[in-house]
């Protein structure tokens, strides 16, 4: 075990981890606060971690040593996530500690935080530890949480009622420090992040509910509006029309030299189209709302289908199509041939040292 721990280290230990290690004992004087996160054997939570903070200059320290409880060697990191939605991701941090690395397991790094949230987790292979830090403004000047509002759209009938479908769009803003995340929750369900106007097409009256969160962490109070959705009209037994089309720069050979992208068109003369979706390369199908940039090489299959307002959805169509690897990659064999050389008339008449002919 300690000799896997050891190599697992050697393994994930960057250069820029080494660097921020260097010299961090020296960072306590220059910061406002400093944070403490913990890891011990269990692959499944920090031991210890903090859950808010002040904006401002902070030292971070990552204890992942035989005195904070690792007594297998167990490498962990403590790296902050730059890419989920609804988070800050203006602070790099990624420590990777093991005790027997150069600094025993405790390492610190310094961090200008801002107001907001930010996740954290463990980048270990096989490793669960995640949570969230929650970041107020230095000094509490913005107190005020964000104003958010939401509105139905869609085709009514003389009751009131969304034909078909009606679509919630909500909006959040924030004069001080910023709109962080929105929220919303469609009956009962659990909040989610808000990322585009949601659509509902099931028959019935529904309640949707939403929230912002701002870069100091106030939240706004819950706001909720209702509406019902309507059957559409029972006479429309048609599925919508649908159609993509692959876009991108071409090889000679058809391939495509760069990302391909895929623009998916619906109509419905019936009632209306009230979704599209798409699926690559034999993956569920998902939502389609903007056009589909697939720049991986290799060959690729997107499929795509639409359901309209009267609940008839369209056969699966799909387009194929392939992205060529880099032009410094060499995916191209050597050609190779052969040769016979030598006096070819000496060896069909049978001369060869010290022989004659006729004798």
């Amino acid at each position: 075990m300690v000799i896997l721990s050891m190599a697992m280290s050697v393994l994930w230990l960057s250069p820029s981890a080494v660097a921020a290690g260097a010299g961090d004992h020296k960072l306590h004087a220059a910061a406002e606060q400093v944070l403490t996160w913990t890891a011990d054997d269990s692959m499944t939570a920090y031991k210890s971690a903090p859950s808010t903070a002040t904006a401002g200059t902070t030292t971070i320290v990552f204890d992942n040593s035989t005195a904070s409880g690792n007594t297998t060697g167990m490498t962990h990191t403590l790296t902050f996530d730059v890419s989920t939605p609804g988070y800050n991701h203006d602070v790099n941090v990624n420590i990777i500690s093991s005790p027997y690395d150069a600094e025993g397991g405790h390492h610190e790094v310094q961090a200008n935080l801002t107001p907001g949230k930010y996740r954290y987790y463990c980048a270990m292979p096989g490793h669960e530890m995640s949570g969230e830090l929650v970041v107020t403004g230095g000094g509490g000047t913005d107190t005020t949480p964000p104003e958010v509002s939401a509105s139905v759209s869609g085709d009514k009938d003389a009751d009131g009622n969304y034909v078909g479908s009606a679509t919630v769009t909500v909006s959040a803003s924030d004069t001080e420090s910023g709109v962080a995340s929105v929220e919303y929750a469609l009956d009962g369900a659990s909040y989610a992040v808000y990322s585009a106007p949601v659509s509902v097409n099931e028959a019935g009256a529904h309640t949707v509910k939403y929230r912002a969160t701002d870069k100091a962490g106030n939240v706004s109070p819950e706001g909720s509006v209702s509406f019902t959705v309507a059957p559409p009209p029972s006479g429309d037994t048609t599925p919508p029309q649908v159609s993509a089309t692959v876009s991108g720069e071409k090889n000679p050979d058809g391939t495509y030299a760069g990302p391909a992208t895929v623009t998916v068109v619906a109509s419905d003369t019936g009632s209306g189209v009230a979704t599209v979706e798409y699926a690559l390369d034999d993956q569920p199908f998902a939502a389609y709302t903007d056009p589909v940039v697939v720049d991986q090489p290799g060959a690729h299959t997107l499929q795509f289908r639409a359901t309209d307002k009267a609940g008839n959805t369209s056969p699966a169509g799909s387009v194929s199509f392939t992205i060529a690897a880099p032009s410094g990659e060499d995916t191209t064999p050597p050609e190779v041939s052969a040769s016979v050389s030598g006096d070819k008339d000496a060896e069909l008449c049978g001369v060869g040292d010290g022989d004659g002919v006729g004798e």
